[in-house]
């Protein structure tokens, strides 16, 4: 089967939806025909990918129209040169490029989340991108959600099925843990008493001002890591300085997974405060290197880890610093639920097993 992907930034991926893009394609490539469709400014000129073929379009400058630009490129590019069984789109927001893939193919869809505004996105902004909930409910040949609550909600309002195909780990990705230790002995951190907080973009959803305020409350030499791109709001960021004593570290979020792997294996407590995800992968990797987490109890962490973390009611600071101080004195629970969440994610959320879930939607939806 010939499929193209369009709705992502490009390969190699960063993270985000990019990152799932990959996974899938890296299993299924053997079987299909696969093109990635790319933005110039993600995807390096000498980029290639084994097994795919990647076309690289030009695009606007500027977050609203960056992906926008790709995505029109991408749709008038297959519809008038391509030669495809399917298109895979993914994210909601591309879907006004619907019409376009319509005139000649069939289309499965996936939702990585829902836009919300006061993060990254302003409110028309926000307002338009959630209008594109439409053509993704009505003009898809079959829809997917990594979210349970999510499809639930989708197929509720469309009266449509959709199939909920959850973000998943590949337990056999390298782990750098000696370049971990360079990383924080470069940056004066000790390599065994640090707790871990990633983020690709750090924005308030995220959660960073809530843990920064509940550190404050905790007594000791542990040291606290950030770790994520603090360029998306200067204003935010330069509150999470402000909060942040000489314990706390921000760190650039690392091109290397295989060091930023290593840097979770090597942490003694994962702090995962988000106040809103669909399913996030940086909750699931932390979980595939067992180590132990502290989380917030939102419905798209408990979907996943229903029992393997240590939760604190989200939004709560004090709750927070409440959960801290029991997580860091009780190192044998903690490294237990380590453990459990470990199996969990391997057993039941392989990429392995999410590509076969993937291919099997292709060839129903042709």
């Amino acid at each position: 089967m010939k499929i193209a992907y369009i709705g992502i930034k490009g390969l190699p991926s960063k993270g985000g939806a990019e990152r799932a893009v990959e996974a899938i394609t890296h299993r299924l490539s053997g079987r299909h025909e696969i093109t990635i469709y790319c933005s110039n400014r993600y995807t390096p000129l000498q980029a290639t990918v084994s097994g795919m073929r990647l076309i690289r379009l030009p695009c606007l400058l500027g977050k609203h129209v960056h992906m926008a630009s790709v995505d029109l490129l991408a749709a008038w590019h297959a519809v008038l040169f391509g030669n495809y069984d399917l298109i895979h789109l993914h994210n909601i927001e591309a879907s006004f490029v619907l019409p376009i893939l319509k005139l000649r193919y069939r289309v499965a869809a996936t939702a990585h989340g829902r836009i919300k505004p006061g993060n990254k996105w302003g409110k028309i902004s926000a307002a338009l991108m959630r209008f594109m909930e439409l053509p993704f409910g009505i003009m898809t040949d079959a829809m997917t959600s990594v979210s349970l609550r999510h499809a639930q909600q989708l197929s509720s309002r469309f009266r449509r099925p959709v199939s909920y195909i959850p973000n998943g780990v590949d337990h056999t990705e390298k782990t750098d843990t000696e370049l971990a230790r360079r990383v924080l002995e470069k940056n004066h951190m000790p390599v065994h008493d640090c707790m871990l907080f990633v983020a690709d973009r750090i924005i308030p959803l995220k959660g960073a001002h809530l843990l920064l305020n509940a550190f404050k409350q905790i007594e000791g030499s542990i040291h606290l890591v950030i770790v994520g791109n603090l360029s998306q709001l200067p204003e935010y960021a330069n509150s999470l300085k402000a909060l942040a004593d000489s314990r706390t570290h921000f760190i650039p979020f690392l091109n290397s997974r295989s060091a930023l792997l290593g840097l979770m294996k090597l942490s003694r407590l994962f702090v995962f405060p988000s106040t809103d995800e669909a399913m996030s992968m940086v909750l699931l990797e932390a979980a595939s290197m067992g180590t132990p987490i502290l989380c917030s109890d939102i419905p798209a962490n408990m979907a996943v880890l229903p029992e393997q973390t240590l939760c604190f009611r989200s939004g709560d600071v004090d709750d927070l610093a409440d959960k801290l101080r029991w997580a860091l004195e009780h190192h044998a629970e903690m490294a237990r639920l380590g453990q459990e969440a470990q199996s969990w994610v391997r057993t039941r959320l392989s990429w392995d097993l999410i590509a076969e879930q993937y291919d099997r939607l292709y060839h129903q939806s042709v």
